[in-house]
């Protein structure tokens, strides 16, 4: 917008005399126009932003096998970045698709003539025969002068002064597909550490620039765990490799080299021996002896190929974890280093054997699609269904009938299928669920109405008699609820076919009887089907499968309200403490520590809870107060607002007496440190209004939470 001057009359005077001066002086000027200056830098410092993206634009080789990268720099937005130094480019590695064999006829790199792998051009030798693909060039240890350039204009080029070195291994190929990945480490001037990894592919004898090969899978699903910015993210080797690419270009298929496993306490467990780093043998491995540890953060059984291996059609190599040709990818899981052994993983019968010479799909002893997915009970688990066909309440509301139809895809599933042993802790391992809803929680302790109650009926469907005597179906229908329908069974099968149950085999190993996934159901008291769930929903299903796939715990859901049915707001442990869903996710996610570290830290609630699942502002006034534990006055309660702050912030996670008098001041409802709430006889009288939402709204909520794990 143009600025406006005011000039009084003798300025104006002065100001035209300035101009007619100044035109009079040009008239007879016989000067020569000066030459252009230099354009201005369109673009910002590096130092100014808090994130950063390079792109390699090109690669070549010259004559003397000496690589050189140019590249863009630039903001989030787009905009270019200047200033970038040598010291920043923290690594570079290069190399190349080949043969499995290439490296060496060795067991290690178990060579197959139809099967390629990433060759590294920078080896390292790690003695006693033992070599790696990660000796990359490293910008803050490089002793050129001039082999980097800033143009100015956030573009740059540097030809690295680090020569091809295999080892004597094999050759650089410009006719093959070459690869360079490039990590960028850099400081702003707010002090924080900003990376970023790119790569890029081409054929130097052509100079063609191509896709990634040997695609396997995509870094998302790695990171859908292991989320960026978070205390799980990818960021090894001085934290400038924080992608599953990034690993690949060092931890090549022939990497090996001795190893000595330690204890919490740094202690040597057992003799050293020799390592497979290459990215599937150290990931299988690292994710194997976490699932079996106590101190582990893995969620999911490893025997589940499809936690990591997505199938990506986009990807050469998706199926590749079915083709039985690599038995260095056995050994990663099924011989377990002296550490995996500490952490209870099992050994495999034939440790260290070459796995494929009885393990192929299709023969005697089943090969790796057989083993861990078509023919494996606990993925069998996830393709059958449960269908809740109808919910009668009985006139004298003395019972409800519950139908329902077992499927393996459009199969039925017979009723002596089911495993119909009794349960450890009472009742019986295969249940349904039911419960009621109302103003936005459930209305009763949960209910499993065991295999005791089921009869099949001639259509090969199910029906469970639910009593009045039995179960406490009053509250519900006298309460005008809505019905909450799920599943607790188990289906009985051996290596992915379902079997009639044999209580023996069952007890003996011999067959195995998984929980079968389960959605929830809804119905209205007059058996009309009630389409959505009427409880809010503070975080979906599919972002907890991001990292569960199907197993949480004990048992396969496909909604929160399955988990919520049984963890609601009505119930305390039997030991007293606080069994509600929102404790429990969030004490095993963020305040319960087994290991020493987090895995996650509370800086990203959106992780969880959608793009505004955490908000306290939509717990209504109407929802109910939830669940806290329970002493000799009976169940403890706190306020719904605060029952999602108190729900993280227990003692020592920032609740002390003064906090507790702000939430009261504020209307809330939370009793003492040492007993976390109030009885519920008392709840009703204190005639509850909050108010917290007030000052806590979303966005102080995310600003609170995202500097945590500094704190």
């Amino acid at each position: 917008m143009m600025k406006k001057f005011n000039f009084n009359t003798t300025a104006k005077a002065v100001f035209s005399a300035g101009l007619i001066a100044f035109a009079l002086s040009g008239c007879g000027s016989d000067g020569t126009d000066g030459s252009d200056g230099e354009d201005g830098v369109v673009g910002k410092p590096v130092g100014s932003v808090s994130a950063l993206t390079s792109t390699i634009t090109t690669a070549s080789v010259d004559e003397n096998q000496f690589l050189t990268v140019d590249f863009k720099l630039a903001d989030a937005n787009g905009v270019a970045l200047t200033g970038l130094t040598l010291a920043d480019i923290a690594t570079i590695s290069f190399g190349r698709v080949g043969s499995a064999n290439e490296p060496g006829e060795d067991e290690i790199v178990n060579p197959s003539v139809d099967r390629q792998i990433w060759l590294s051009y920078f080896n390292k030798d790690k003695g006693d025969g033992y070599f790696t693909g990660s000796s990359y060039f490293d910008g803050s240890k490089s002793e050129c002068e001039d082999c980097f350039v800033d143009n100015k204009d956030g573009s740059y080029s540097i030809t690295i002064d680090k020569a091809i070195d295999t080892l004597d291994k094999y050759d650089y190929m410009a006719d093959a597909t070459n690869g360079v990945y490039m990590s960028i480490k850099t400081t702003n001037n707010e002090s924080q550490t900003l990376v970023n990894n790119s790569f890029f592919y081409w054929v130097p004898a052509t100079d063609v620039e191509v896709e990634k090969p040997l695609q396997i899978l995509a870094n998302s699903d790695c990171q859908t765990c292991h989320r960026a910015d978070q205390a799980g993210e990818l960021s090894m080797h001085g934290s400038k490799h924080n992608t599953e690419e990034a690993c690949s270009f060092c931890h090549t298929d022939y990497n090996s080299y001795s190893k000595q496993d330690t204890d919490s306490e740094g202690n040597a467990i057992g003799e050293a021996y020799e390592y497979d780093g290459s990215i599937k043998g150290m990931v299988h491995s690292i994710h194997t002896e976490a699932n079996f540890s106590d101190a582990g953060v893995y969620p999911q059984m490893t025997s589940n190929c499809l936690t990591c291996h997505n199938p990506n059609e986009e990807f050469n190599l998706t199926d590749s974890w079915k083709a039985d040709v690599d038995t260095t990818a056995c050994w990663s899981c099924h011989s377990p280093s002296p550490a995996a052994e500490a952490a209870g993983v099992p050994a495999s019968h034939q440790q260290g054997n070459n796995c494929l010479t009885c393990h192929k799909d299709g023969e005697r002893a089943r090969g790796a699609n057989e083993a861990h997915y078509a023919l494996n009970s606990n993925f069998l688990a996830t393709t059958l269904k449960v269908e809740f066909n109808s919910m009668t309440v009985a006139d004298d509301e003395s019972e409800i009938k519950v139908n329902f139809t077992v499927k393996n895809g459009e199969e039925l599933v017979a009723i002596n299928q089911i495993d119909p042993r009794p349960y450890q802790y009472g009742g019986f391992n295969s249940a349904i669920v039911i419960n009621g809803v109302l103003t936005d929680d459930f209305l009763v302790n949960y209910q499993k109405v065991g295999y005791d109650t089921f009869v099949e009926e001639a259509d090969g469907s199910i029906t469970s008699t639910v009593s009045a005597d039995s179960f406490d179906i009053a509250t519900l229908i006298d309460a005008g609820s809505t019905i909450v329908l799920s599943s607790q069974l188990h289906v009985c099968s051996h290596r992915g076919v379902i079997e009639y149950c044999n209580e023996e085999d069952l007890d003996a190993g011999d067959q195995s009887a998984p929980y079968v996934t389960s959605d929830t159901y809804y119905f209205n008291l007059d058996g009309t089907v009630v389409e959505e769930s009427p409880r809010m929903q503070h975080a979906e299903m599919a972002d907890c499968q991001q990292c569960h796939t199907t197993e949480i715990t004990h048992r396969y859901t496909n909604d929160i309200d399955g988990c919520a049915s049984c963890h609601n707001g009505t119930r305390a442990t039997s030991g007293g403490e606080s069994s509600n869903l929102a404790f429990k996710v969030h004490s095993k996610h963020y305040v319960y520590d087994s290991s020493g570290s987090l895995f996650f830290k509370k800086t990203e609630c959106q992780a969880c809870h959608g793009e505004d699942g955490f908000s306290i502002q939509n717990i209504t006034a109407e929802s109910t107060p939830v669940a806290f534990g329970k002493d000799d006055n009976g169940l403890l309660v706190v306020s719904p607002q605060t029952a999602a702050c108190v729900s993280c912030h227990v003692p020592p996670y920032g609740l002390s007496e003064s906090t507790i008098q702000h939430i009261e001041t504020n209307g809330g409802v939370v009793g003492t440190i040492d007993s976390l709430g109030v009885p519920e006889a008392d709840y009703d009288a204190l005639n509850v209004v909050e108010t917290c939402s007030t000052c806590h709204n979303d966005g102080q909520i995310l600003e609170a939470h995202s500097n945590w794990g500094g704190q």
